[in-house]
């Protein structure tokens, strides 16, 4: 059987896994509450998503409950970013909105996408991903610098 999106790639997944855990614990140790919560939700939604990703070829009803995820996603970061303040989760918010919106496009005219145009769109999806899971992984390690820079030095 064909597999047609990239999500299929079990390198890719593992390394998006690698990416997930590693944003999340990151969080945890080192950032504030926006990455922390953006870690959360990533941790959450993440998993299913890719899920609907490894289906063979994708039907609409798992396209649009996809689609959910994200917009899930996106409402969650969107929370943390308001929030808390946090540049770096807005960026996650932006990558999420390009993400619901590929999906948005993937449903609107799916049946007539030809082979090419899956790849395109699930290399599409991995690239923003990995942006989102940048983006938490910068946030908490921004807001390690700037807990290290707000404590004083005791000599």
């Amino acid at each position: 059987m064909e597999q047609l999106f990239l999500y299929s790639n079990i390198a890719n997944v593992l390394a998006q896994l690698l990416l997930v855990v590693t944003s999340t614990l990151a969080a945890r140790r080192w950032g504030g509450p926006a990455a922390r919560f953006a870690a959360l939700v990533n941790a959450v939604i993440w998993p299913l998503t890719t899920c609907f990703g490894l289906l063979p070829v994708p039907d609409a009803p798992a396209v649009r409950v996809a689609c959910s995820l994200d917009l899930l996603a996106a409402a969650g970061f969107l929370y943390a970013a308001a929030r808390y303040n946090s540049l770096w989760i807005g960026v996650a918010v932006l990558a999420q909105g390009v993400q619901t919106a590929i999906d948005v496009i993937y449903i609107g005219d799916g049946s007539s996408f030809d082979r090419i145009h899956h790849f395109i769109i699930g290399a599409t999806q991995n690239l923003f991903t990995y942006a989102i899971q940048i983006a938490i992984l910068g946030a908490a390690l921004a807001d390690r610098r700037r807990l290290a820079l707000q404590t004083p030095v005791r000599v």
